[in-house]
Formats: structure tokens, C-alpha cells, sequence
């Protein structure tokens, strides 16, 4: 079984289905076992839906620009 931190890492990806088949896998068994694991789980998913319901105009500035400045740079890597 992956320890906790490595599914931590792995996470968006999981989620998002961009895993290769066998460590997809391999996550979904350690979920299965991990309640701590599953937690983090549901707090992305939160964190992304409540994302989802914002809109641009609903959020502060500064934290606007923040927020486009570090998706800008995650797309680039």
C-alpha cells in the first residue's frame, strides 16, 4: 500500500483520471483502507465545488489576481 503522502501528491490526479490504469488502482485500494486519506479526499472536491460556484466578480481583487497568477503559472509546468 502507497504511503499517505504519496497519495496526497497524486490526488489531482487521481481525481481528475490522469493516472496511469495500475496506479489508479492502486490508489482506489489505499482509499478504500484510509479514512484520513478519504477525508482529504472530500475536501478537494469541496474546495472545487465551492470554487465552481464563485464567480470572478465575487472575489476580492488582490485575491483574484493571486488566484490568475497561480494558474497561470500551473499551466506553464
Amino acid at each position: 500500500m502507497r504511503p499517505c503522502s504519496e497519495v496526497i501528491a497524486l490526488l489531482v490526479d487521481y481525481l481528475e483520471h490522469e493516472l496511469p490504469p495500475a496506479v489508479h488502482r492502486d490508489l482506489a485500494r489505499h482509499l478504500a483502507r484510509c479514512p484520513t486519506c478519504v477525508a482529504s479526499v472530500q475536501a478537494y472536491e469541496r474546495t472545487v465545488s465551492l470554487l465552481h460556484s464563485l464567480r470572478e466578480q465575487d472575489l476580492p481583487e488582490d485575491l483574484r489576481l493571486s488566484l490568475r497568477a497561480f494558474l497561470d503559472r500551473q499551466a506553464q509546468n
